[in-house]
């Protein structure tokens, strides 16, 4: 009878259980989600500017500008989430447990603030998505754009109850969030033709 070979054995007892940035496969998956999502938003501007190019007047009639201050408040609350979610990656890095549940809990709290000032500005548009390409092309990035809002709160809502994953992939995640946002307001609040329209 013929012996099989021995089959070899490696020790990866010292190797870490855990991997951070790119050394981290889910890393790659964030950063794929991130790309087809990016893609999305960059359809969704090219679509804007096409049709803009194409009108005779934009924005259409009967779409007036919710509000500059109400807008650019939410902006900033956005951008200001950007600090609390830096800094609880940070301390992920460093292991240290209570800043990361203190950082995760402000930054969900401002993630909620900009979630009620957007349904807010959401309320205050005056046309609905069916109205005509304008109002389907900005209700449609703002839901999308929403959606996101929500799957970070939610996101970290159940980070603060395990808190054992890579912090910083969901910080990665929500910067993301925060520049689709930043790119969007500048073309759909500071639009020339919709702040003649108050």
């Amino acid at each position: 009878m013929k012996r099989r070979p021995a089959t070899p054995v490696i020790d990866v007892s010292n190797l870490p259980t855990t991997a951070f940035g790119q050394r981290d496969p889910l890393w790659w998956g964030v950063a794929g989600v991130m790309c087809i999502e990016g893609t999305m938003f960059a359809l969704m501007l090219a679509s804007y500017f096409y049709l803009r190019g194409g009108a005779y007047v934009w924005p259409p009639p009967g779409a007036v500008h919710p509000g500059l201050g109400i807008t650019t408040g939410n902006l900033a609350i956005l951008l200001l989430s950007i600090l609390p979610m830096h800094f609880a990656a940070r301390a992920a890095e460093r292991e240290d447990l209570p800043k990361i549940r203190l950082w995760l809990v402000v930054s969900t709290l401002l993630f909620a603030a900009f979630l009620a000032l957007r349904i807010a500005i959401m309320h205050r548009l005056t046309f609905r998505w069916d109205s005509h390409a304008y109002g389907s092309l900005i209700w449609t990035t703002v839901g999308l754009h929403t959606v996101h809002v929500v799957t970070g709160i939610v996101e970290n809502l159940l980070f603060i109850a395990k808190l054992m994953d890579d912090l910083r992939l969901n910080s990665m995640y929500w910067y993301f969030v925060v520049a689709c946002w930043a790119l969007f307001y500048g073309v759909f609040y500071l639009d020339p033709g919709l702040l003649a329209v108050r």
